[in-house]
């Protein structure tokens, strides 16, 4: 009885660690990549005052900046906007709100003095094969105040998109 532990436990042992760890560091990584190109949708609605609904010249810009960032990053994660957001795909379409299979999500709130901050919402996945669909998470963040945006409407919920 010199061994207290059996080679089949102790091996079980060792993977579930393994497992973890890796589990850990997947999802480390992932969220640091969401995390920074969450970052990169702000400063492009900030820099463009407001989120485009039109198709207008700005708006064609803003489409451009948002196709440019996402084919440099390559970033692909996907998931499904909650009522009140408006989707977003990786070209800068609106999708809609409450999108499913959306790049991101952006959620416009009116502030006083004719200013409005948006709230993004980005997804990332832990990526390991056989669980890949089990965990979808989402980072989120939001712009400073943006006084008088260049275009308002109010969509069907009554949020503003400037």
């Amino acid at each position: 009885m010199r061994e207290g532990i059996g080679g089949t436990a102790l091996f079980n042992i060792v993977i579930f660690f393994v497992i973890l760890f890796t589990g850990y560091i997947c999802i480390s990584i992932n969220y640091s990549k969401a995390f920074n190109v969450k970052n990169e949708l702000v400063n492009i609605i900030k820099n463009q005052a407001g989120v485009c609904v039109g198709d207008s010249g700005i708006c064609y810009n803003f489409k451009l900046q948002i196709q440019d960032y996402f084919n440099d990053v390559t970033y692909h994660s996907k998931g499904t906007c909650d009522d009140g957001w408006v989707g977003y795909n990786r070209n800068g379409d609106l999708l809609g709100s409450g999108a499913s299979n959306a790049a991101f999500c952006v959620k416009g709130i009116r502030s006083t003095d004719n200013s409005v901050y948006y709230q993004v919402q980005l997804f990332y996945q832990l990526d390991l094969p056989i669980i890949r669909s089990m965990f979808n998470l989402s980072v989120s963040g939001e712009t400073p105040l943006i006084y008088n945006p260049y275009e308002c409407i109010v969509d069907s919920y009554g949020y503003p998109w400037c």
